[in-house]
């Protein structure tokens, strides 16, 4: 049965750029042509002709406490103002029905990077502990702003570089058509730090002046800012009075599979993702009016992008195409939705922005690109596209009238799992996990941490200032800092579960190892154990298969040694290791190795971001955007800084035994680290089936939900209450109630905090009905392996829907709550339906409903 899609419009905006820092001033500044692009003072003082288009506007936090404002970093304070700003515009921001519902998906390419930047400048005794614990993790601006704005329907980070933006309002957009909630905040955020603006410096792609798309000298002016608009349907809207600024017709992701930093010189990931965009709307060529293009300035992605347009539409020299860099400049993770935002300020006015700056046109760019000055034009239908590094390509289709124009339907398919490929320190493939912990899941031997002189060193300073500081007793107490005096490479005990003896070749048909990163190849064997198990051959059909990562830390090693570089003179940095290290750099060697090119995002949502590359992989193949989707996430260990606080601050268990790893136990220290991956195949099953495929499983509903509780640790109870909220929700998405749960499984990383917050969300859930459902987790056997734990024990799940058996928790010796069926041995019952929990960090949290 068809399904009619629902209209999603935007009924709020909220923007800061170079500029201007609220929506009337940025319209008149665009109107009036201004040029954000200027000298740098920051970055001068390194970089000869250092030009950049920055944010100089002083931010009013004066409702914040001072002890949040020094918490948080520009990514996080942008986000909050742009979202604040749109919530505000759309008449949410105290419609506390409204939020309890409403999720967050940000969209950045280098979050998490502030508080560290005294390391990287070599200014060690500016460095703010409470901005690291704070602002320090990758997804922490999702935590901090959710709780800020008190949005409660769960985060994402997308961190697909130049196209995070644009993939977020694309997620924020099938959450609604899903009925995750009425209305979404979608957010961009981007501030220039050292090193982004090292790394494009050194790559010879900065513009000497200001950037003059398709024309004049090539180059690009890198920028700054943040932008957010809010989503809702289009009925709650107009029920509400609510004024609608456009309608999202449609979105496409794509992948070109061709480079780490250069596009296709075919412009074939660019031209398919333009297709699917109308194909989505239900539009044609012959109906776009304009087109907001990507131009960042530089001969490659102009003369690619002008090449794409001509492949795409019949009538092309009649077609008005702009860049608006050349008002801001590039503004990187940020700059889809800011540019869609300028668009939405000046097309219903019928005023088509121009590409400033435009001179003689360069060869092969010889379109309409509106040069210099506006054109007045009745604008209804516009694309707005955006191209990243590893060709992650991005296409939104956008209406200036809202219900305008038909919508599409689409015939709602089941989620089905057909493939599995996993490898953790017990195995290199999943038969070999599997195997280990059917046979009763003997210890393994950890490996041992050595740090690199530099590291240490580093970490060594840093100590002695939060000393110095008495930073330590102010975040931790004074125990910590206590702690603190014992460096953790110093102990003996301090190790961690590794993978050995992997031999990449025996598992691959394709394998480069000067490209491949450990945490690449993981994610490489992982993705190709599940296609062959799914008997998914990609045979030049690559477009139909999509893949959605999910990251905690990322490419860690490829990250260290492109920071090392930054000292002691950042214009000597080591372009080889800059795009290796942005947090999509596993889905681009995955997609390049075997030709994936259909929708392809990023998540960095932190701890099991895999279980949200798994809402958004459901979504996709729900909604029949793609046929089949991989889904997944993958680690690799390496001795890191990051590593080291965790230890100082006692995150990790110190020791020298697996077995001390003791999820819910009363004895339990923290969590153990691991490394690994896991990579799911999503399809429906009824093509699964036609193939010969086996159909493992289906994910029958899941539910979202966060505690705005990320500045108080102490409220573990509303974490639970967040929780259990998922739970409920994810029990109503699937049509079922707790008392038709057979099995739950927690992924808890075995902190006494996180086994809480799962023990009485459970309890909570279950208590009336089925409090005698066993409840598992099998953390333990692998390390806790971050961005995909969940994953990690839904393959074991389906092995117990499979055999109609249990095995135990592995280690725990005494269980921290006698209220629940903890498996304490292994279990013959018959299991059709388990309950899939698990959390990031910050207070967000998943639920999934699997059927056997």
């Amino acid at each position: 049965m068809k399904t009619s899609r629902k209209r999603v419009v935007i009924t709020g905006m909220g923007i800061l750029s170079s500029l201007a820092d609220n929506i009337q001033d940025f319209r008149q500044a665009l109107l009036e042509k201004r040029r954000g692009v200027a000298d740098s003072q920051r970055f001068s003082q390194w970089f000869e002709h250092a030009r950049a288009a920055e944010v100089l506007h002083d931010i009013d936090d004066a409702e914040l406490p001072e002890e949040i404002v020094a918490s948080l970093d520009n990514a996080a304070l942008w986000a909050y103002k742009v979202g604040k700003d749109a919530l505000n515009q759309a008449g949410l921001a105290q419609h506390r029905q409204c939020l309890e519902e409403m999720g967050l998906i940000v969209g950045v390419s280098s979050a998490g990077t502030e508080a560290f930047l005294p390391l990287f400048e070599q200014r060690v005794q500016d460095f703010s502990l409470r901005k690291a614990v704070y602002s320090g993790a990758f997804s922490s601006c999702c935590s901090s702003v959710s709780t800020l704005l008190g949005l409660k329907g769960g985060v994402e980070l997308v961190a697909t570089a130049c196209t995070a933006s644009p993939n977020a309002v694309g997620m924020a957009f099938d959450y609604i058509q899903n009925g995750k909630g009425k209305a979404m905040l979608a957010v961009g955020t981007e501030p220039i730090y050292l090193p982004t603006f090292a790394g494009f410096y050194a790559l010879n792609v900065m513009h000497p002046d200001s950037c003059s798309p398709f024309s004049g000298q090539s180059g690009m002016s890198i920028g700054e800012g943040a932008g957010a608009i809010v989503l809702e349907e289009y009925d709650h809207a107009v029920a509400r009075g609510a004024t609608l600024y456009g309608e999202i017709l449609s979105y496409a992701t794509s992948c070109d599979a061709y480079h780490e930093t250069g596009p296709d010189p075919r412009a074939s990931g660019a031209v398919q993702v333009m297709l699917k965009a109308m194909e989505n709307a239900g539009v044609t060529p012959e109906q776009i009016d304009y087109v907001n293009a990507h131009g960042t300035g530089t001969e490659a992605n102009d003369q690619i992008e002008t090449l794409a347009m001509k492949k795409v539409f019949p009538q092309v020299e009649k077609l008005l195409i702009s860049s608006t860099k050349s008002y801001f400049g590039h503004n990187i993770g940020a700059a889809g939705i800011v540019e869609l935002i300028a668009c939405l300020v000046t097309l219903p006015e019928k005023q088509v922005l121009p590409t400033l700056n435009f001179s003689t046109a360069r060869p092969n760019c010889d379109l309409d690109y509106v040069p210099n000055d506006f054109r007045q034009k009745d604008i209804n239908i516009f694309m707005k596209n955006n191209y990243a590094f590893g060709g992650n390509n991005c296409c939104m289709i956008v209406s200036t009238r809202p219900g305008s124009v038909p919508v599409t339907s689409y015939e709602a398919k089941r989620v089905a799992i057909s493939g599995i490929g996993a490898l953790s320190a017990i195995g290199h493939s999943i038969n070999e996990i599997l195997e280990h912990i059917n046979e009763g899941g003997k210890a393994v031997e950890l490996g041992g941490i050595v740090f690199p002189d530099d590291t240490l060193q580093e970490a060594r300073e840093l100590l002695e200032v939060l000393v110095k500081t008495n930073q330590l007793n102010e975040i931790y107490g004074d125990e910590y800092a206590i702690r603190a005096c014992q460096l953790p490479e110093e102990e003996v005990n301090f190790k961690t579960f590794q993978i050995n003896a992997l031999e990449p070749r025996k598992h691959l048909r394709r394998f480069d190892p000067r490209k491949a990163t450990r945490g690449g190849t993981f994610a490489l064997i992982a993705l190709s154990e599940a296609l062959t198990q799914a008997k998914r051959k990609i045979k030049r059909d690559g477009e139909t298969l999509g893949m959605v990562m999910g990251m905690s830390r990322g490419p860690q090693e490829t990250t260290y040694k492109y920071l090392q570089s930054l000292k002691p003179d950042p214009r000597k940095v080591r372009t080889s290791e800059f795009p290796g290290s942005l947090m999509n750099a596993i889905a681009t060697f995955c997609g390049i190795s075997e030709g994936v090119k259909g929708y392809t995002t990023t998540l960095a949502t932190g701890e099991n971001a895999a279980l949200g590359a798994l809402t958004y992989g459901y979504e996709i193949i729900r909604q029949q955007l793609q046929p089949q989707v991989l889904v997944g996430g993958a680690d690799e260990y390496f001795p890191s800084m990051s590593l080291y606080m965790d230890a100082v601050a006692q995150k990790i268990h110190m020791t020298s035994e697996a077995s001390d790893y003791q999820i819910y136990g009363e004895e339990a220290k923290g969590y153990v680290p691991g490394e690994g991956a896991c990579m799911l195949l999503l399809e429906d099953p009824q093509a699964a089936a036609a193939r010969g495929a086996e159909v493992l499983a289906e994910v029958a509903g899941y539910g979202k939900s966060c505690s705005n509780s990320y500045f108080d640790a102490s409220q573990t109870d509303e974490k639970s209450r967040a929780l259990s909220l998922a739970i409920h929700r994810a029990l109503t998405d699937a049509g079922i109630t707790a008392n038709d749960i057979d099995l739950v499984c927690g992924t808890s990383n075995g902190s006494a905090e996180s086994a809480k917050i799962e023990i009485d969300a459970i309890y909570a859930s279950f208590h009336q009905d089925n409090l005698q459902v066993p409840v598992v987790n099998y953390n333990a056997f692998f390390g806790f392996v971050a961005s995909c734990a969940g994953l990690l024990n839904l393959a074991v799940i389906l092995d117990c829907i499979k055999k109609q058996s249990v095995p135990a928790i592995p280690y725990t010796r005494t269980f921290i709550d006698q209220r629940i069926n903890f498996v304490r041995q292994p279990l013959q019952r018959a299991i059709h339906t388990v309950l899939l929990i698990g959390a990031t960090e910050g207070g967000n949290y998943y639920a999934f409903v699997i059927k056997g």
